[in-house]
């Protein structure tokens, strides 16, 4: 991985940031991509401290605001000629029904839709590495979501864990449909389940029976370190060079929901994120 440039979202706390740690451990130029500038420097700092690998950048970006995604791609093309990982890391889970700036629920539009209008305006600086990967961060909450195209923003009777399971079910299908789309040009889209991590996910954002049922099972958790695993798997390992459209668990491949290998449900997915993200070029199936 010497001389590769991996970028991470939701880098500077949880299973984001020690992704990035395990990568920089292994020399990878590590792009951490934050909210907030002061807790993204001092990952930053944390992170060439612990590894000693200097070749650690910050930039930010506010998923919850789709300017913000655009304007971090224009950063990212005006300092970076190549770009080898991609990985979508950062979420987020709330108990209250929230519109962004964008007019899209919270969930909706931080787990997929934000992720996918960003990984699209990349897409042609990912194509210039000889191989490269997309990494996405999903669930195995997916199992039980419904992609509710007649109301995504489940305004009519919003609950937030049903929210959480659509956006997850999102990662999934637009990862294999991502795949589909780019057969042939040497860039692989995975996605995976990280386990169930002790991370502040929950805690920062929940109240109520979600805090007290996390508090509960908090002594099964897995921890963060373990959680990154499989994301460090997909972005470095021999073994998945030549694999896309998959679903991993414990860094091997297992079988998603049936829903998310309907190519029906997929297409319709990408179609109405793109008219949600206001993305126009299309990625063409080859």
């Amino acid at each position: 991985m010497q001389g590769k440039r991996c970028l991470v979202t939701g880098a500077n706390t949880g299973i984001g940031k020690a992704t990035a740690v395990e990568l920089a451990r292994l020399g990878v130029e590590v792009v951490l991509v934050c909210r907030n500038e002061a807790k993204g420097q001092e990952a930053k700092k944390e992170i060439i401290h612990r590894t000693g690998n200097e070749k650690v950048d910050l930039m930010l970006c506010d998923l919850a605001k789709f300017k913000s995604v655009r304007q971090l791609v224009h950063d990212i093309e005006d300092r970076f000629e190549h770009l080898d990982v991609l990985i979508n890391n950062a979420a987020i889970f709330v108990t209250k029904f929230i519109y962004t700036e964008d007019k899209h629920e919270m969930q909706f539009q931080v787990n997929h839709l934000a992720p996918f209008l960003l990984t699209n305006l990349l897409l042609d600086l990912l194509k210039k590495s000889a191989f490269s990967r997309i990494v996405n961060v999903a669930s195995d909450a997916h199992f039980s979501g419904k992609i509710h195209f007649e109301d995504p923003a489940l305004s009519n009777g919003y609950h937030g864990m049903k929210a959480y399971r659509q956006s997850k079910l999102a990662n999934v299908l637009f990862t294999y449909e991502l795949a589909r789309r780019l057969v042939h040009t040497g860039v692989t889209a995975n996605c995976l389940h990280p386990g169930v991590v002790h991370t502040s996910l929950i805690d920062r954002n929940s109240s109520g029976f979600y805090k007290y049922g996390w508090i509960l099972i908090k002594p099964f958790l897995i921890t963060v370190p373990q959680g990154a695993k499989t994301s460090v798997h997909l972005a470095t390992s021999d073994e998945v060079s030549d694999l896309s459209g998959k679903y991993f668990d414990k860094c091997k491949s297992k079988k998603s929901s049936a829903d998310s290998y309907n190519p029906d449900i997929a297409s319709k997915l990408w179609d109405i994120s793109e008219e949600m993200t206001g993305l126009k070029n299309k990625i063409k199936s080859q």
